[in-house]
């Protein structure tokens, strides 16, 4: 607990005046809502009543929930406690976001979370693989109730459409500039979807779309995250998509979140012993029959460079080979093919296998729309590193400089950080 100057918490005495509760009131109620080894002293509350004391992690984000509940309006962590000091006391993040009962009441907490303009997230906070694994499974169980809804905020279809295209700008925005352009942005409208959630008046199928277009902002705050290196950040961010994502009932977008954290794990410290090939696999398979022509090869493409990265070309390439004829038949799936050619390339360069993947990789970068300027630039590097490991300088350093004029101006880590990889290991040839 973070003993700041003794500033009476005015927001908090008049909402336990409005409720007519004691201090020791809130105790009670704030230690039956935690588990029974964080209980609290029964003065506590006082201390921050009076005291202008901020109480740390599960506490903070509990008390909230708690006044919540009773007053029948959301109080939110800057409302209690944000005048208490800049900064001061717990971080938002929750200790308990994978282990929370998968309910629509914790799928909104943690989508406040991924939305809270927080202290920086550290890479100590990456949750083990056994944890992901088991949180990865819960989205295939059948979705819990939608609770809430009866608001004063009147939610409508034409709200939904309006959140739909907002998303698919901002997508957009991100692929080509880099997720650094767009994360404030989301972020922000994460935090509005969160509170329309929260205060909003909406039957069970509009709430349920309305935890889908939550999921799919909480994955591109993921996704934004991750693109600027922000490992664990993302990572509570995909699992926020997650928990929204089994809200909504819609396992193919359970899948797609399913994805993101294996593609994080493949590539970095995404998950501490995560097995991307193991967890994405379980995935797919539990939601197969579902899934587009599309979406099956783009996670088969995913699952078949984490082969790659892992060594086992025999895995990679039979599972290459499905995702190739997922889309096989069906027309106009550029885009699609394109980016199943540069990850299957990518699972070549881990083999060590430079002519097939260069070839893949060609084949991606040419086809690559310019929209996905990100994911051209990173191919190009891949593609150059693949020249400088073979000798060939002269074709490494032009399709490095290629990347280099793509990426002008770009918002995204993972690219610098592959030229500055690329860079380094030149200069010490």
């Amino acid at each position: 607990m973070a003993d700041l100057a003794r500033k009476r918490n005015e927001e908090l005495a008049r909402i336990l005046h409005q409720l007519g509760w004691s201090p020791e009131r809130l105790a009670r109620e704030v230690s039956a809502a935690l588990p029974p080894g964080l209980a609290i002293s029964s003065t506590a509350p006082y201390k921050w009543r009076d005291r202008g004391m901020v109480p740390r992690s599960p506490h903070d984000q509990t008390v909230c929930e708690v006044l919540g509940r009773a007053v029948g309006i959301a109080v939110t962590y800057e409302q209690l406690w944000g005048q208490m000091g800049s900064n001061r006391g717990a971080k938002v993040l929750s200790p308990r976001l994978l282990t929370d009962p998968w309910t629509a009441d914790t799928a909104q907490t943690a989508l406040r979370e991924a939305g809270a303009d927080a202290a920086p997230v550290r890479l100590t906070d990456l949750f083990r693989g056994d944890e992901l694994e088991q949180a990865a499974r819960h989205w295939a169980s059948p979705p819990p109730e939608v609770t809430g809804g009866e608001g004063a905020l009147r939610i409508a279809a034409e709200q939904l459409a309006d959140l739909r295209l907002s998303y698919d700008s901002k997508q957009r925005l991100e692929r080509s500039y880099g997720g650094g352009l767009i994360l404030d942005l989301a972020k922000a409208e994460l935090a509005m979807v969160a509170k329309l959630l929260e205060l909003g008046s909406y039957d069970e199928p509009l709430g349920r779309e309305l935890y889908g277009a939550a999921s799919r902002l909480a994955k591109l705050v993921g996704w934004a995250n991750y693109d600027l290196g922000n490992d664990a950040a993302a990572q509570r961010a995909f699992v926020a998509a997650l928990r929204a994502a089994h809200v909504s009932g819609d396992p193919r977008l359970g899948v797609s979140v399913v994805g993101c954290l294996a593609v994080q794990a493949t590539y970095n410290s995404g998950g501490r012993g995560l097995d991307p090939v193991a967890m994405l696999s379980t995935a797919l398979r539990a939601a197969d029959e579902v899934l587009t022509p599309r979406e099956r090869a783009l996670q088969l493409g995913r699952i078949a460079r984490a082969h790659g990265r892992k060594g086992e070309q025999i895995s990679a390439e039979a599972v290459a080979e499905r995702a190739f004829g997922a889309l096989d038949g069906s027309e106009g799936h550029v885009q699609e093919r394109a980016d199943l050619e540069g990850m299957v390339g990518e699972a070549y360069l881990f083999l060590g296998e430079h002519e097939r993947a260069r070839g893949l990789l060609a084949d991606a970068i040419s086809a690559l729309s310019p929209e996905r300027a990100r994911a051209k630039a990173l191919l190009m590097v891949r593609l150059a590193d693949s020249f400088r490991r073979t000798g060939e300088r002269e074709d490494a350093a032009r399709t490095a400089d290629e990347a280099r004029r793509l990426a002008a101006g770009m918002q995204s880590a993972r690219v610098a950080r592959a030229l500055r990889e690329f860079d380094a290991a030149v200069r010490v040839e």
